[in-house]
């Protein structure tokens, strides 16, 4: 995705713009996320994601944070869960994200959702970031265990953005 290819260069989340065309896309609500602890905030009062917008009809966005105790993988596996819920779309993560990434720099998940097809539909996507990674893996050793990385990672400020954009963006690449 043209949104997640820029999000992940640069650390991870530099800038991005949501591009749009001229024919409409399924209708599609964004999640609310409450449920999952987060609340809504303007994407320019994040640390990861400010200077994202999106641009045209088409395209929607919304940011949250929060501190989940699942920690920002789980919470991205329940986003997905609410995204193929709300949009009856299907699962098209592999496909179009990143690997769940943690390192001192970035800490990052991908989920994103196709609803119709990949020439009038949409894609539905979230990406939830860690806004202090190096806070999160500071204590780490070199060879963390599991356990080690969920209780790291557990209750750590998060960022997530989700967003809409026409399918048809993804196959022109």
């Amino acid at each position: 995705m043209r949104l997640r290819a820029s999000l992940a260069l640069g650390g991870i989340l530099a800038s991005a713009v949501l591009l749009t065309a001229c024919t409409s896309i399924p209708e599609v609500d964004l999640p609310d996320l409450a449920a999952l602890g987060l609340d809504p905030v303007s994407c320019e009062d994040t640390v990861q994601m400010a200077g994202i917008a999106a641009e045209g009809a088409e395209s929607q966005l919304e940011c949250w944070a929060g501190s989940p105790e699942s920690g920002y993988i789980v919470t991205a596996e329940s986003i997905l869960a609410l995204l193929v819920d709300s949009t009856g779309g299907d699962d098209v993560s592999e496909a179009l994200c990143w690997e769940d990434t943690l390192t001192d720099t970035e800490g990052s998940a991908c989920r994103a959702v196709l609803v119709g097809s990949t020439e009038d539909g949409a894609v539905v996507s979230a990406v939830v970031a860690l806004e202090d990674p190096s806070a999160v893996t500071g204590d780490l050793g070199d060879a963390p265990s599991d356990d080690e990385v969920a209780a790291a990672i557990s209750g750590a400020d998060i960022e997530v953005l989700v967003f809409s954009e026409p399918a048809r963006l993804e196959t022109q690449q």
